[in-house]
């Protein structure tokens, strides 16, 4: 009994750290709940199903609105997305399971140095598929100077540290005196670090850049209103006429141009629909662009001051039931039942959109659409090509009010950290803010407001450690070889338990 309380209680802990996203007490429940994952993985009762049990736990009560994303944005009837939701929180939980599984199958030096858990749960992260990538580290982007460890090793450095500095001191009767030294002494150095870098970016060379975030809080009925497009797009319109200024980057979320353009387009004067004020702004704006009549896109354009068009960045990333439908063409009934859904063409790639400003300068910069900006390999493969600043353009009205948009800007934040460059966030109903290469929002917007937000950012060129290596390669290479050692460690059990029966 008390091994199943040990388990809720920390799926319990972890997800109301999750209802707090950004904030100190959720970095001190993430710290938290990871002791009551060391004891409910140290007992050996039903270790796998009570894991497994206590994922379904965090699934759902971290991410209870992603009930509502599927009935309401992928337009599901309720008793469908119970369904769809209840598959999402009972088929991520098998990542906890995997952990559990793991874990009780490491070799016992894993358990001297105290990396039993971090291995482990190393494995599950990286060998299950997650919607919504979420990490223990995550939680820490309060702590300031321990988050900027993400900028060597990603996030996936910061929850190796916690779990190994948990079990380390847990673990009194396994785990060595010299693992305890060596575990607390290397957060110390990840907190050292970051103090080190907070001063060492006030002085990196950069050059300014006037940037203005757009929120039109356009609710999601009127966004797909035929009548109201071009009612939401000059809205959009008038409101940047009234902040545009010479060398300004003015920023529309995704998909605030409804109407379909072509990809090929050259000048703004090509399609109406396109802002340009001709007073030496530019514009990034979401937009839908075709190819032909079977490819159609989610797209972000960059209208250069002298009215030229960028070739668009395509979304790589598609969000299923709502611009594509999962497994449609081998279950074609389910896109009878998702009649709603779009069906877009993924993007090639990260593309990198530069304009030049009034002193010859050319501000490079990177598009991230919708939640693109959790994901930590694009936005690195976008500055290692050159990327000065990323800009992410999102519609989260289907999130609804909810924590969510919240949740999406905590992960988000992790880009800007990652790989030392701002990180503008321009949303159609929240939450737009600017967050800076340390993890800091500087300024945001109360979400379902009509506003702007202007920022003056800084083009960087500086490239992290985790920009330049090959980290998250490093990280997948180690849990290949503990996988892979579990594997073998199982087999080996199961023989030597069958053979002596």
């Amino acid at each position: 009994m008390i091994a199943w309380l040990v388990s809720v209680a920390a799926a319990v802990t972890l997800f109301t750290g999750w209802w707090y996203p950004g904030s100190t007490l959720c970095a001190a429940l993430g710290w938290s709940s990871l002791p009551l994952f060391y004891v409910a993985l140290s007992i050996p009762r039903r270790r796998v199903t009570r894991l497994f049990v206590s994922g379904i736990a965090t699934y759902t009560g971290g991410f209870y609105w992603l009930f509502s994303t599927i009935s309401d944005f992928g337009g599901f009837p309720a008793i469908a997305a119970i369904g769809i939701f209840a598959l999402f929180a009972v088929g991520s939980a098998v990542q906890f399971a995997i952990w559990a599984f793991c874990w009780q199958h490491l070799p016992a030096w894993c358990a001297r140095w105290g990396l039993r858990t971090a291995l482990s749960w190393l494995v599950a992260h990286h060998f299950w598929i997650k919607i919504f990538p979420w990490d223990f580290g995550h939680t820490q982007l309060a702590v300031a100077q321990f988050a900027q460890f993400a900028g060597i090793t990603g996030v996936t450095g910061i929850t190796w540290m916690m779990m190994w500095v948990v079990e380390a001191l847990c673990a009194r009767r396994s785990a060595t005196l010299l693992a305890r030294t060596l575990s607390v002494s290397s957060l110390v150095v990840a907190i050292g670090y970051g103090m080190w870098v907070e001063e060492a970016l006030r002085t990196a060379p950069s050059a300014p850049l006037s940037t203005v975030l757009i929120q039109g809080n356009v609710s999601l009925q009127r966004k797909h209103d035929v009548s109201y497009f071009t009612v939401n797009r000059e809205q959009y319109l008038k409101t940047s006429q009234l902040v545009s200024s010479k060398d300004t980057l003015i920023v529309w979320p995704e998909s605030t141009i409804t109407d379909f353009i072509p990809a090929s387009i050259a000048t703004a004067q090509e399609a109406p629909v396109l802002p340009h004020l001709g007073d030496g702004s530019a514009f990034l704006v979401g937009g839908l662009t075709y190819r032909s009549r079977k490819e159609y896109y989610n797209s972000s354009i960059l209208i250069r001051p002298d009215g030229s068009i960028a070739e668009p960045y395509n979304k790589i990333i598609l969000m299923p039931f709502g611009e594509y439908t999962p497994f449609a063409s081998l279950l074609p009934w389910l896109a009878e039942i998702n009649a709603t859904a779009g069906q877009f063409t993924a993007g090639s790639g990260p593309a990198v959109l530069s304009f030049s400003l009034s002193d010859g300068r050319q501000a490079r910069l990177s598009p991230l659409i919708c939640y693109e900006d959790i994901v930590p390999e694009l936005a690195r493969e976008a500055t290692r090509r050159g990327a000065e600043v990323l800009i992410n353009q999102t519609n989260d009205a289907w999130f609804g009010d909810t924590i969510a948009p919240y949740q999406h800007h905590m992960i988000a934040a992790f880009r800007a950290i990652e790989n030392r460059r701002y990180l503008l966030r321009s949303t159609n109903t929240g939450l737009t803010a600017v967050v800076d290469p340390l993890g800091k929002t500087l300024a945001s917007l109360l979400p379902y407001t009509e506003s702007v937000l202007p920022m003056e950012v800084a083009l960087l060129t500086y490239q992290s450690t985790y920009t330049q290596l090959p980290i998250s390669l490093m990280w997948l290479a180690l849990a290949s070889v503990t996988a892979f050692a579990v594997c073998a460690l199982a087999i080996r059990s199961r023989s030597s338990a069958q053979k002596s029966l």
